[in-house]
């Protein structure tokens, strides 16, 4: 049994009254003359959330448009936050991060109702009425509105990945100063060992000149997310309708059981349409940031499988539309059976992992021993330098005096860092040899292991 009262997008002539092709979402024509509206309390509810998105599905539920809760409504409608789920880009090797605000106004919705004359003309022929006034009609109207923030990372460390996503994901919860993400995103910049590429997107629908205002700073982004139900209480936008079906009133029954099965095979196509989708943006990214990964195949390989996956986008599309529009019944899409047949081969995008820099320890008056196994433990390599000092003396041996380069420098894997030590000054003449003759001279800085030569003279 399919439900009679649901909840989809708003989309701009939805108004009370007016019907709506459910399958489609599309506003129709108005069967109905609005009398008298009813208006819930005045409050508000806003819904905030900050939440790292890591499949398609994901961001898409997040936004409000997962496959039950309109979602479908994608595959014929290239608006609003359709439109900007899509310019997202999303692809299966990058992290998103999504900042959201939602906030609903007073619910306002038909109370009562004349059936217009047009339409009482229609009562006795179904196949017409769901042609002009579709099965559903706009019972009632949310405004408010909703602000999104998308924040993107792809890095070739994939600790570099995680990292800046989880900073700009505790920035935007206010647990943290933004300052500590920008820290971290110009280090992830600044490094030479590895590649990190961001973006952030910004949608919003309520408000008027400065409050729709780009903001990308989490300083900022928190703001907008304080203020929200203020703006849109102020200037508000629609946000969702309430469509039921026509059964719920006194009219004679021009629904069927026939829609649900549109509906069902419709919010199968969307989910297909997202799979080619995310695939096809994977061989998109792919191509156009080869250092992201390892073994490849060639790019013109690459740009005929992302033809092929473009080409099932626009299949599926199809196959809705035909199913939406009953030029077809409603049957799973097949893109085997397509003229020519469709193949999607499955592309293998093996990632690449560089190791992030890494941060040079404070090693100064460490034991010359620990030092050298902290810096290996770390993944870097160290050379010792030697300050000599005569056998009386009271500098500490075996103890690092200094290093380079400083503390909290950071270095590629397998970079250098030089210690420093004193040591103690040799005299090969002490040895028990009457005349020697030595090279090098007495007390001439060497390392440990050089190589020194003494030759006896005489006796």
């Amino acid at each position: 049994m399919m439900s009679q009262i649901k909840r989809i997008p708003f989309r701009g002539s939805a108004t009370l009254g007016r019907g709506v092709n459910t399958l489609t979402g599309d506003a129709l024509g108005k069967a109905l003359t609005v009398v008298k509206t009813e208006t819930a309390t005045s409050g508000q509810e806003a819904k905030y959330s900050v939440e790292i998105c890591e499949t398609y599905d994901a961001l898409m539920d997040s936004m409000g448009l997962s496959i039950e809760a309109g979602g479908r409504y994608g595959l014929f409608s290239g608006e609003g936050k359709f439109a900007f789920s899509e310019s997202s880009h999303f692809n299966a090797h990058s992290t998103f991060v999504v900042a959201s605000c939602r906030v609903q106004n007073a619910f306002e919705m038909v109370d009562e109702y004349e059936l217009r004359p047009d339409a009482q003309r229609l009562l006795e022929d179904p196949d017409r009425w769901k042609t002009a006034f579709g099965t559903s009609f706009v019972r009632g109207l949310q405004t408010g509105g909703e602000f999104f923030i998308v924040f993107q990372v792809t890095s070739t460390s994939q600790e570099s990945q995680r990292d800046l996503s989880t900073s700009f994901h505790t920035s935007c919860q206010g647990l943290a100063v933004s300052a500590d993400f920008d820290a971290s995103y110009q280090q992830a910049k600044a490094s030479t060992s590895q590649r990190t590429e961001t973006s952030i997107l910004m949608y919003q629908r309520a408000g008027q000149d400065e409050e729709v205002s780009y903001v990308s700073d989490p300083k900022e982004i928190i703001e907008r997310l304080r203020a929200f139900p203020a703006i849109a209480r102020a200037n508000p936008a629609g946000y969702e309708v309430e469509v039921a079906d026509y059964n719920t009133l006194a009219l004679p029954d021009v629904n069927d059981e026939e829609v649900a099965d549109r509906e069902a095979s419709l919010n199968d196509c969307a989910r297909l349409r997202l799979k080619f989708m995310t695939r096809r943006n994977d061989i998109e990214f792919a191509r156009d940031n080869r250092t992201f990964f390892a073994d490849l195949p060639d790019d013109a390989e690459l740009g005929r499988t992302w033809e092929q996956y473009s080409r099932a986008v626009s299949a599926v599309q199809r196959h809705a539309q035909k199913i939406a529009g009953r030029r077809i019944p409603p049957v799973i899409f097949d893109p085997s059976a397509l003229e020519p047949a469709l193949e999607l081969p499955v592309v293998n995008l093996a990632r690449v992992n560089f190791p992030t820099d890494i941060p040079v320890p404070d090693l100064t008056a460490m034991p010359v021993e620990k030092a050298k196994e902290e810096i290996a433990r770390i993944g870097l390599r160290h050379e010792s330098d030697y300050s000599y000092v005569d056998a009386q003396s009271t500098a500490p041996i075996g103890i690092v005096t200094g290093q380079y380069p400083a503390a909290g420098t950071m270095l590629q894997p397998n970079g250098l860092v030089r210690i420093k030590q004193n040591a103690h000054a040799f005299d090969w003449r002490d040895l028990p040899v009457t005349k020697a003759r030595m090279a090098p001279g007495a007390k001439r800085l060497l390392a440990p292991a050089s190589y020194v030569k003494a030759v006896r003279l005489g006796g």
